[in-house]
């Protein structure tokens, strides 16, 4: 199993507010994609539709086939593209307190493999695995529905995959301050 990283819940709520800002997030060439992989409602993404910012790719129920007859619970999935990268930490934030999400930035012209693995699922999209060869990208999984206390804070489960090529201030960005700030806690699982 993976183990995943901590972060101080003030340090997440940061890093997402500078993603929003970041001057080196190009949404002319590459796309910012928001994945939920359940735990919202269907007026979650209905909200996504109408909203002018974003744009709805995918939505489905997130747990096998048979227990859509439970569609009345939030379990929801969804795949959605940022067009204005502000919309960022608001919508991201919301995304991962019900479910563990994803933020994939990539070159457009790859954004298609990741819409298909949304829809081809069947339990947990591995989008790390079509971002190997994508030196310009990055992958950031967060769930922000619970937290850990650790030494006295709050934390927030949260990994990342870093393009080899990525803009060294998004890197600086994701990866946070090297001090007090990213622990790895020895979990196995989220």
């Amino acid at each position: 199993m993976r183990k995943y990283k901590t972060i101080k819940v003030s340090d997440y709520e940061l890093m997402l507010n500078r993603i929003s800002n970041a001057d080196s997030l190009d949404l002319e060439t590459h796309d910012l994609l928001l994945y939920g992989s359940g735990g919202q409602d269907r007026n979650f993404y209905r909200y996504i539709e109408a909203n002018k910012n974003c744009e709805l790719l995918w939505t489905g129920w997130s747990g096998p086939k048979w227990s859509s007859i439970f569609s009345f619970i939030p379990g929801q999935a969804g795949l959605l593209k940022l067009l204005d990268k502000r919309e960022f930490k608001s919508i991201y934030y919301e995304l991962a307190a019900s479910s563990v999400s994803d933020a994939i930035y990539l070159p457009r012209k790859q954004t298609k493999k990741i819409v298909i693995e949304a829809q081809n699922k069947t339990w947990r999209s591995n989008f790390a695995k079509l971002l190997n060869n994508e030196p310009h990208s990055f992958l950031l999984t967060s769930e922000a529905d619970e937290t850990v206390n650790k030494n006295g804070d709050e934390m927030y489960f949260y990994d990342y995959f870093l393009g080899s090529n990525l803009d060294s201030t998004l890197k600086e960005i994701i990866r946070g301050k090297k001090k007090n700030t990213v622990v790895n806690n020895g979990y196995n699982s989220l």
